[in-house]
């Protein structure tokens, strides 16, 4: 299924705009492409990519959600259609709206190699959310494949009510051509609630669940101005958990239907929730188990029954089905161990 560039839960008009009144807050998040570059007087800048005969074939950002930090994983494939030439690379230190924190253990390899890289200030000022570069020389072959790889640790961003981690992509622009692709693998090993992702970028893109807790975003032929960021956005709860409506309207999912999109940012444990929420506002008594414990959390759960035979709406029905039919998919694609 092909998505545009942003992927939410169909949330209704009166609750996004909630949001958005809030003030705002922003404080550093995640960091971007490694770039061709050149170091001058001790500063780098953005080298242009008519400079070089080196493509940029694929990237992938393995993305590992912790509670309160996350791990970044991030591999690049290039090949050099030219003769062998040299080239300084750098990995800009990225945040936005406020001076970046350092990366912790921060690490990098070219062919599987450890290599040193030196932090060295930003020069042309081209984005403002570029700090500093950490820069290091990369061999090219001829007609060769050479790969590179960072690994950092970083704290999570905040947008308002959100946590972020965010990703300048946009400085593969200094490469020749475009980037052939872009994927992005998300590991929610703290099962944090995925709000959404969006690219600045008008790219195309597919999400797949690919375990119990982790889906993948992939992007083919990547054209990015040089400032074109991912945005991975974390919700400490849900806003169909925390919206209660008012005496006579319908919760939101009771009249808009589910993105199927949606369905693969959220973990096996969170799609059972979110299935049993259908019922729970419709006042399904889960007595004293795990679910009544989770439901009486929120001040809407006034349970009543304990039959469910005719408790839903024709759009709740179908967006039930719509979560069954994605846990079972998603359980016929884990090895026996992981279910």
């Amino acid at each position: 299924m092909t998505q545009m560039n942003r992927v939410r839960a169909g949330r209704p008009r009166v609750a996004a705009l909630a949001v958005v009144l809030l003030a705002l807050c922003f404080t550093p998040s995640l960091r971007a492409n490694e770039a061709f570059v050149e170091t001058a007087g001790g500063t780098v800048g953005l080298r242009d990519p008519r400079e070089t005969t080196v493509a940029l074939l694929s990237q992938t950002i393995r993305i590992y959600l912790r509670s309160d930090h996350y791990y970044a994983d991030v591999s690049f494939l290039f090949y050099n259609d030219g003769p062998e030439t040299r080239h300084e690379l750098g990995f800009p230190r990225f945040a936005y709206g406020a001076a970046a924190e350092p990366f912790r253990e921060f690490r990098t390899w070219v062919n599987d190699h450890p290599v040193a890289a030196d932090e060295l200030p930003d020069r042309d000022g081209h984005d403002p959310r570029v700090q500093s570069w950490f820069v290091k020389q990369v061999q090219f072959p001829a007609e060769q494949l050479t790969a590179t790889r960072v690994r950092f640790r970083a704290m999570y961003g905040r947008d308002r009510l959100l946590r972020t981690v965010e990703y300048l992509y946009g400085t593969g622009s200094s490469w020749s051509g475009p980037i052939g692709t872009i994927t992005v693998q998300v590991h929610n090993q703290a099962e944090h609630w995925v709000d959404g992702y969006e690219f600045d970028s008008l790219l195309d893109s597919v999400v797949v669940s690919i375990g119990r807790r982790d889906f993948e975003i992939h992007s083919d032929t990547v054209e990015p101005g040089v400032s074109d960021a991912f945005r991975l956005s974390l919700e400490p709860v849900p806003w169909w958990l925390r919206t209660t409506p008012s005496e006579g309207e319908a919760w939101a999912f009771e009249y808009l239907e589910l993105k199927s999109d949606y369905l693969r940012l959220l973990t096996l444990e969170q799609l059972r929730l979110l299935r049993n929420t259908f019922f729970a506002r419709k006042g399904l008594d889960f007595c004293s188990g795990p679910l009544g414990d989770f439901f009486r959390q929120f001040g809407w759960y006034r349970p009543y029954t304990t039959e469910t035979e005719g408790l839903l709406g024709p759009v709740a029905l179908r967006n039930v089905n719509r979560i069954v039919a994605e846990e079972r998919r998603r359980r016929s694609v884990l090895i026996p161990e992981a279910q």
